[in-house]
């Protein structure tokens, strides 16, 4: 077969895009690289006006440009200098029609390598109002990407609406895409990086797996491998994937609490969430004090990079070794301690620190501490408060960790929308229902009593 002849500049995926990459390149399902998610207002569009709309974001908006193409053993990509896309409206007659609807698309691979990088919908569904479903690949848009896409989309329409000027344009992904390679190529900064790594891997030996299942599995491992002292299983099956998902929610009253601590300490909520969760965890694996957590981090810390679409994140190898008797308060700080340093070395590929902690512990392919992958999405807000929004995202049915947590503040009720999608070979419905109840229970009680010590919240919850 004739090889395919790009007439653009090619460019080697960054390293946000390699992790996104590794996900699926071993993976028996396709699916694992992909973000499906909707957007909902109690509102009419103007269809035909959305639809100009969208081809001024194809413009301004270069990820949504991004083809890629198999070059030998490597990934490559380019960019077409322009793109149409026809948007096809669907009429649903309830929200449950709505949500199979795309909960059905949600699981079906968006082909990266055949041209279709994204699949977009406009919709109006009776009783509810009408919306946007994007189901885009990972390599080209990351969470934080499909924030920005949403917010632009959505300001260019009321920008044509009442005739008035356009919002500034997005800044460019491929110039982010130069930047990055000259990022890796500075020897100076990627050494500091590799030593901090080398450091961070050692402190306190080998890392636990935590899991939100307890201990058994660990154990089942343990006499498979006749090692008592395995702290590591190999959790993470390229096969035995599948996935299912339980939504909860966190009353309005309760996440006002949430987010109000959290603007008053000036800390992310994923810092005060992830304690919640990982205490949980503690728990119920022996009350370790080592717990191990993949964090999504956007990378966006610039004005220019928080003006952009594309995929920039990075997973953030969390691990924090807490004593029962530190404070809430003290457990937190040493949450966002970590978090902090780790996003100050965030510009070191993640697959270069993963594959250094694996030669340091001689884990295999599918061994890895981490118990749960963790994302925190802040949604967009429309430019005109008569609307309320629902911002949903889709169950992908396949994931490589045992459990991805997706945390979003919810808009339409003000509340916090946690969505569990966990393999259904590793956990049960119970185990996701008693994590999702003893993490927010020891958060409102840290926020209540910030003093008490991480023992007697262990204590307190089953």
């Amino acid at each position: 077969m004739k090889k395919k002849e790009i007439p653009y500049k090619l460019y080697d995926i960054i390293p946000s895009q390699e992790t996104m990459y590794l996900m699926v390149k071993y993976s028996f399902h396709k699916q694992l690289t992909q973000i499906p998610t909707s957007f909902t207002v109690d509102a009419d569009f103007d269809f035909d006006l959305l639809q100009k709309a969208f081809n001024i974001e194809l413009q301004r908006n270069d990820s949504l440009r991004i083809r890629f193409v198999s070059d030998g053993k490597k990934l490559k990509q380019y960019f077409l200098p322009e793109l149409t896309y026809k948007v096809p409206v669907m009429h649903f007659s309830s929200f449950e029609e709505q949500d199979a609807y795309f909960s059905e698309d949600a699981q079906k691979p968006v082909y990266f390598l055949k041209d279709e990088t994204f699949r977009i919908v406009f919709y109006k569904t009776d009783g509810v109002g009408s919306g946007i479903y994007f189901n885009v690949s990972h390599l080209n848009v990351d969470a934080m990407g499909i924030v920005v896409m949403y917010y632009d989309l959505i300001r260019i329409y009321f920008a044509l609406k009442k005739n008035e000027p356009l919002p500034e344009p997005l800044d460019k992904y491929e110039d982010y895409i130069k930047e990055e390679f000259d990022r890796l190529a500075d020897e100076k900064k990627m050494k500091k990086h590799e030593d901090f790594y080398k450091k961070y891997f050692l402190k306190g030996g080998e890392p636990f797996y935590a899991g939100v299942h307890g201990p058994a599995f660990l154990e089942k491992a343990r006499k498979k491998a006749k090692n008592p002292n395995l702290r590591v299983p190999a959790a993470y099956n390229p096969i035995y994937d599948k996935c299912d998902t339980i939504e909860k929610h966190i009353d309005p009253e309760s996440s006002k609490k949430i987010l109000d601590f959290c603007l008053a300490r000036r800390i992310a909520p994923e810092s005060l969430l992830q304690l919640g969760l990982r205490t949980h965890c503690s728990k119920i694996n022996y009350r370790t004090p080592d717990v191990f957590m993949m964090s999504l981090c956007s990378k966006r810390a610039s004005k220019k990079e928080k003006n952009m679409s594309g995929c920039l994140t990075q997973p953030l190898q969390l691990r924090t070794i807490i004593p029962e008797d530190y404070t809430f308060e003290q457990a937190l700080s040493e949450i966002t301690s970590v978090r902090t340093q780790l996003f100050m070395h965030s510009a070191y590929p993640y697959i270069t620190a993963r594959d250094m902690s694996r030669d340091i512990y001689d884990y295999n392919l599918i061994q890895g501490p981490a118990c749960m992958m963790f994302s925190w999405i802040p949604v967009p807000v429309v430019p005109d408060s008569k609307y309320n929004i629902d911002f949903k995202t889709y169950n992908l049915g396949r994931y490589f960790t045992p459990l991805y947590v997706i945390s979003t503040p919810n808009p339409k009720t003000r509340g916090i929308d946690m969505h569990y999608m966990y393999r259904v070979k590793l956990s049960t419905p119970g185990d996701i229902e008693a994590l999702h109840a003893n993490a927010v229970k020891v958060v409102l009680e840290g926020i209540e009593n910030p003093d008490i010590t991480i023992g007697e919240l262990l204590d307190s919850i089953s």
